[in-house]
């Protein structure tokens, strides 16, 4: 998405559970099955918002 006129100010919805094949938005590491994420939404100036996912705590390395 590189760009493009995104931002994300932070706000984190709720604790849920990512669709299949979602990688973090920090670390960029796939999320597995039935792992807790946040999830968040990147506004865009033109175009529906995108939503993103993170894991909660501190991401695997």
């Amino acid at each position: 998405m590189a760009g493009s006129s995104e931002t994300f100010e932070g706000n984190w919805e709720y604790p849920t559970y990512a669709p299949k094949g979602q990688r973090c938005s920090v670390c960029a590491e796939p999320i597995r099955t039935f792992e807790l994420t946040l999830r968040g939404q990147i506004e865009r100036v033109s175009g529906p918002p995108v939503v993103i996912y993170r894991h909660t705590g501190t991401c695997p390395r």
